[in-house]
């Protein structure tokens, strides 16, 4: 029988708390392969999809740590957060994304280019960690951190292929594929992010990081492409919280908000919650679709033991039919954030012409607003953040 992933995610936490949290300032940039993670935390997909919750996270950590001694994992916590508010002001990069990958589909799909890609996306690089770390992400749907870096530059200055042809690669087979994160990560590393500041893989500092396990057959770039800083203003659209009467409305689970609080569990008690088991493939490796549908197996049977009614449905269609057959308009949801989820529902509204109201996550209105520039002016808030997260 498998574990239900809320417990794992418990169990994991627990186990960092008491074994990594107080090391992870000066053990976190190793990445001492797949078996060695204590350094690290391991939450990261539990955390994208909240089957486990910042706060959460963070009140237990801060439970027996002052802030101060823990202050690095504070922040990588908050990094996940920064990165959807900055992208939530900029929706257009996302949009731009995707558009670029079909353009950039095509042309990779012929000649030489298609043979290079293939190399990369099949681990035959000769680049032994490059390779190594391929069929770690597509085996265990998961990288080190830092090893994500080193995968983007050589990917972007090394091989010279395409960066979104790469995000996607990853968005595809990591179990923590963050929309926010991962795009914006790699728009840094290509130097499209920052101006002036690009992320430049070398063998020195991977062989530091990862204790000499790999032995490079072919050289790493010397020196980074060079691409055209894009600069896209901040817009981020007000929250709108109106107070609605939250009884028996057609209420839609998404990936994102997986939550087990209380404050969620309210809320769906009082409504006609639906899961659509399409939206939970789109895209995804095998690896990632098969935790994807965990996670919501496990939550069914949670709303289940709390008494609240499910309507499940195979795919969009079927979901009409019962929309239709019950008069339902509007469709109600937590925010999803911009990515393939919130991209899912609303095309499914706009072909249908249903309304869609959001139900906002009190930790993200919080952060949000405060992701409109570099993360170091966003840093100063945290304070502020966890003041707000404990006395809440």
């Amino acid at each position: 029988m498998t574990e239900d992933l809320r417990e794992v995610a418990i169990k994991k936490l627990e186990f960092f708390i008491n074994n990594g949290l107080s090391k992870y300032s000066s053990q976190r940039n190793y990445d001492f392969g797949p078996d060695k993670r204590s350094n690290v935390s391991n939450l990261s997909p539990f955390i994208k999809k909240r089957i486990i919750h910042e706060r959460e996270v963070l009140k237990n950590c801060l439970k027996n740590n002052r802030y101060e001694n823990i202050e690095k994992f504070i922040q990588e916590v908050f990094w996940r957060s920064y990165w959807k508010g900055w992208l939530e002001g900029r929706k257009e990069i996302w949009k731009k994304y995707k558009d670029e990958l079909i353009e950039l589909g095509q042309l990779y799909s012929f000649g030489v280019r298609k043979k290079n890609l293939q190399n990369a996306l099949d681990g035959k690089t000769g680049i032994d960690c490059f390779d190594f770390w391929v069929n770690e992400l597509i085996q265990q749907g998961y990288l080190h951190n830092h090893s994500r870096m080193w995968f983007a530059s050589i990917w972007i200055h090394t091989l010279k292929l395409p960066w979104q042809l790469g995000a996607e690669f990853f968005l595809k087979n990591l179990l923590d594929g963050d929309p926010a994160s991962n795009t914006l990560s790699w728009r840094w590393v290509a130097g499209l992010h920052t101006q002036g500041k690009n992320y430049l893989a070398t063998e020195n500092n991977i062989n530091k990081f990862t204790n000499n396990r790999f032995k490079q057959k072919k050289n790493l770039s010397s020196k980074p492409l060079d691409f055209e800083y894009e600069f896209f203003s901040h817009k981020l659209e007000e929250f709108n919280v109106k107070n609605y009467k939250l009884e028996n409305k057609a209420f839609l689970i998404n990936l994102n908000q997986i939550s087990y609080e209380k404050e969620t569990l309210n809320v769906l008690s009082n409504n006609n919650v639906c899961v659509v088991k399409s939206i939970f493939e789109n895209k995804s490796s095998n690896l990632v679709s098969s935790f994807n549908h965990q996670a919501i197996n496990d939550y069914v049977k949670t709303l289940d033991k709390n008494n609240i009614i499910i309507n499940s449905f195979n795919n969009l269609s079927d979901f009409h039919d019962y929309l239709k057959k019950n008069n339902h308009r509007e469709i109600y949801t937590f925010y999803p954030g911009v990515g393939r989820q919130n991209d899912i529902i609303e095309s499914f509204s706009n072909k249908y012409s249903y309304k869609i109201n959001y139900q906002y996550d009190k930790y993200d209105m919080q952060c949000w607003p405060y992701a409109s520039s570099g993360f170091f002016k966003f840093k100063k808030k945290i304070p502020f953040f966890l003041e707000k997260i404990i006395c809440d």
